[in-house]
């Protein structure tokens, strides 16, 4: 949830309705998938981002986007409204609860966005080459596809 300290922006050209899922950048987590063997068992959550004409997709664990939701906070203190989804003691395993994270993580990203292109701190996304997969990677590592494929955090 957006906390009453941020407001809402709205492109002109952007017409009415969920501004996540208009306009040029979309983001959904449409599924989790369940990884590794005994131990080192986890779940990774699908990420598909499109901007303009490119769509890609990673998979990130559940860290990997409390890791990027705390390291940004820092650099973008509007970030720190957004309430991101908590961590689980137990349960973290429950089908029912990785999919209901799985919804938050979602909402999560999509408000994200939304603060990120309207952030007056110097985000990539409003750059000089406008908005683009390369501005989104700029943002966030956490984003770009590959980059924890050896990582014991996820996949890319």
């Amino acid at each position: 949830m957006i906390k009453n300290n941020i407001k809402e922006c709205v492109s002109p050209a952007a017409p009415s309705g969920p501004p996540a899922q208009q306009g040029p950048l979309q983001v959904n987590v449409p599924r989790y998938l369940l990884r590794g063997q005994g131990k080192d068992e986890h779940y990774e959550y699908e990420v598909k981002i499109s901007v303009g004409d490119e769509t890609w997709t990673v998979f990130r664990r559940y860290s990997r986007f409390r890791e990027m939701h705390r390291s940004l906070r820092m650099k973008y203190p509007e970030l720190s409204a957004l309430e991101f989804p908590p961590k689980k003691l137990f349960g973290n395993r429950d089908e029912r609860m990785i999919n209901e994270r799985r919804g938050h993580l979602e909402a999560y990203l999509r408000r994200f966005f939304q603060v990120m292109l309207c952030s007056a701190g110097g985000s990539p996304l409003r750059g000089g080459d406008g908005l683009s997969k390369h501005a989104v990677g700029q943002l966030s590592s956490f984003f770009r596809k590959g980059v924890f494929d050896s990582s014991t955090h996820g996949t890319g």
